[in-house]
């Protein structure tokens, strides 16, 4: 039915005062109770709160820094003392020596050496800190003391086990006069052969890693160089190395400043090293990686110094992992790490008269002028050359990588499997008969797998001091820039609603024909 115009007019003033009494309604009912002076209250809380939180995130990073020092700086009664003094990780020590099949034909008819790996011979390890002295420029210094107990349940056989191997000492003294003239090489291999010395011999592996063997060219290695540590005419290759400690370290304690937590300053007394031909090979780069510098976000290489290699080591930056709910940074070493400066110019002062192809380092210069070379294991990473001097060894990435991973937040490592083979650089030496039919060759003596794992104890320390508080303070800063910007965009929705709101009152309050009756 058709409304006529004077109907029209009296429904819509009908309609109108129905809206106008209900925006009028709600209105008194405080559904529109913010005034102007409300509104910029309330606008300026949502905005202080988002500064507010703006300005933790920034400052956030030292604030953290500064909290973080107060738990791991290297001063009594803290977490980080703790965990470095006494390394509550169980540590192990896995030792895998090459057998040598072969041996006849090798020393005689220069035939390439068959090996046979055997292992794990596997020791537990602790690591303590004594003798500790702190210093007035925010230094300390002492000795980690190591001891080793033999594992059997955990080895694939006893420590009397017979390993058929080279003749260290024979070798070493060889390497010694080849300097000399050929008579007292002569001289010197006559007396070899009476005091019944071979190129080859068969020792157990007790004798090999800690406990030692007497022989005559180590009891007279005194004669031939003072500074030769071998007591009683005992040879191993690990001897003096189990309830010792391999020097006085000094090192930064981290309360200046985390950048320097653990930073090596001086080993022995001395600032440098003097093996190598460099300033920058003779640094000492970083810490011994057990503890070391929060990791910057940018950091994508890991430095440490190494006494094993007698030089600091470089690991390039893999990817993320996570042990037992605490993530890390693992660090591993590439072809990069133990190339020569052919390869890797940075490495030209490690290189030595050796001229060695790359992956293996000569370490004679501060090993007593033995011709003793490290490598990763099986010669993982190195030039084939050195797998194709010998038979019966398999390179491969899941056994012999050599790894570190390091919680980001404190700089501590929480996982490890350094991995590093000894060899013995066998070569002809005129005038030396035990060495006259050998070929020349990088032989390898045994392999060694130093690791540790994070143990749940210690994971809890981390979550509940580190993890737990930098959370929920991250939670907080976040949570205040979302209630702050929250608070802003419901403020500024709500008024741009009441002034649409107030435009539909005037505009029902001024009616015309145009104007619908229902909106």
């Amino acid at each position: 039915m058709k409304l006529s115009r004077d109907e029209e007019i009296f429904l819509r003033q009908k309609l109108l005062m129905l809206k106008l009494w209900f925006i009028s309604r709600t209105r008194r009912t405080g559904f529109n109770m913010l005034t102007h002076k409300k509104y910029i209250t309330v606008l300026s809380i949502g905005a202080l709160a988002v500064v507010l939180g703006v300005i933790f995130f920034l400052c956030f990073p030292l604030i953290f820094n500064a909290l973080l020092k107060e738990k791991i700086a290297l001063r009594n009664g803290t977490i980080g003392y703790k965990v470095w003094q006494d390394i509550p990780l169980p540590i192990y020590q896995r030792l895998y020596f090459f057998n040598i099949t072969n041996a006849d034909n090798f020393m005689r008819k220069r035939e390439k050496p068959n090996l046979v790996e055997v292992g794990p011979y596997t020791f537990k390890s602790r690591w303590v800190k004594e003798d500790i002295i702190f210093h007035p420029n925010g230094t300390v210094s002492f000795k980690e003391v190591r001891t080793f107990v033999f594992l059997r349940n955990e080895s694939v056989g006893s420590q009397d086990d017979q390993i058929v191997t080279l003749n260290a000492p024979l070798l070493l003294a060889a390497n010694f006069l080849k300097s000399y003239d050929l008579p007292i090489r002569l001289a010197a291999s006559l007396a070899f052969g009476i005091a019944g010395e071979r190129l080859i011999v068969k020792k157990s592996i007790k004798q090999l890693a800690f406990d030692g063997y007497k022989d005559i060219i180590i009891l007279l290695s005194p004669i031939l160089k003072k500074d030769i540590p071998f007591k009683n005419g005992l040879f191993a290759w690990l001897y003096g190395k189990n309830d010792t400690n391999d020097g006085i370290y000094t090192v930064f304690t981290g309360e200046d400043t985390l950048d320097t937590l653990n930073v090596i300053n001086m080993w022995n007394g001395k600032d440098s090293l003097d093996f190598w031909t460099g300033k920058t090979c003779n640094a000492f780069n970083g810490s011994n990686a057990e503890i070391g510098p929060p990791l910057k976000s940018y950091q994508n290489t890991y430095t440490f110094f190494q006494s094993i290699f007698c030089r600091s080591l470089t690991l390039d930056y893999t990817e993320d992992i996570e042990h037992l709910g605490v993530t890390s940074k693992r660090f591993m070493a590439t072809e990069m790490t133990l190339a020569n400066g052919t390869k890797n110019p940075v490495n030209s002062c490690f290189d030595t008269k050796m001229k060695l192809p790359s992956g293996a380092q000569d370490i004679s210069s501060c090993q007593y002028d033995a011709p003793v070379v490290l490598s990763f294991p099986h010669f993982y990473l190195a030039d084939p050359i050195y797998v194709k001097g010998v038979n019966g060894l398999h390179p491969n990435s899941s056994r012999h990588d050599f790894h570190i991973d390091v919680e980001p937040n404190t700089g501590f490592s929480i996982d490890a499997a350094v991995r590093f083979q000894v060899n013995l650089y066998v070569q002809r030496i005129y005038g030396i008969s035990q060495l006259s039919n050998v070929p020349t060759v990088m032989f390898p003596i045994f392999w060694a797998d130093l690791s540790f794992s994070l143990t749940d104890e210690l994971a809890d320390v981390f979550k509940s001091k580190v993890y737990l508080p930098k959370n929920a303070a991250l939670g907080c800063m976040f949570g205040l820039m979302g209630l702050g910007a929250l608070i802003c965009i419901v403020t500024v929705v709500y008024t741009c609603w009441i002034k649409k709101e107030d435009k539909k009152v005037l505009m029902l309050s001024n009616p015309n024909e145009r104007t619908p009756l229902l909106n």
